[in-house]
């Protein structure tokens, strides 16, 4: 067995290994008929516990620019109880918030946008960030405002500059 990385909580050296399950294709990436013959990407997935801290984690992390990729399939607005759930959030935000027209909201990993079109909805300026390019022009189609890209520190530091302050970050 090769050795574990270290703790990405505490940086302890001696993490447990929990279960493996080998290497493993990506979650939502299933081939279509024509893409059977092709290489598929898979992953080493690994849990392991750490003694010092007790976080439970995946050994190794997937780029994310291979998770979040032009053919990314996942899009929220396909599940109506997310649905609900993102309207029940928002009322509840823009009340305890007191959001109005003079707020934004931004929110990173937006996906196609369904949390943010209720903000929208009742006039409060939204921008959303998502790096997978699928969702993120779905949201654009809507009406939806959103930059794709991953947030970073040095696009957080841009929002700033650019004076976009906001009372709420989802």
């Amino acid at each position: 067995m090769d050795s574990l990385p270290p703790c990405r909580a505490c940086g302890h050296s001696e993490l447990e290994l929990i279960i493996s399950f080998g290497y493993t294709p990506l979650a939502d990436g299933l081939l279509r008929l024509d893409q059977l013959e092709q290489p598929e990407y898979t992953a080493l997935l690994e849990l392991a516990f750490c003694p010092n801290c007790s976080l439970v984690q995946i050994t190794v992390s997937v780029p994310p620019e291979i998770l979040f990729c032009q053919e990314y399939p996942y899009f929220s607005s396909i599940s109506p109880s997310l649905l609900k759930h993102f309207g029940d959030s928002a009322k509840s935000l823009i009340a305890s918030r007191k959001l109005d027209s003079n707020s934004l909201v931004i929110e990173a990993a937006s996906n196609d946008g369904y949390m943010l079109k209720n903000f929208k909805e009742v006039g409060i300026p939204v921008l959303g960030i998502d790096p997978a390019s699928g969702p993120a022009e779905a949201a654009q189609k809507a009406g939806i405002p959103t930059q794709c890209t991953f947030f970073t520190k040095d696009l957080a530091q841009q929002l700033r500059a650019e004076g976009k302050h906001l009372p709420v970050f989802l």
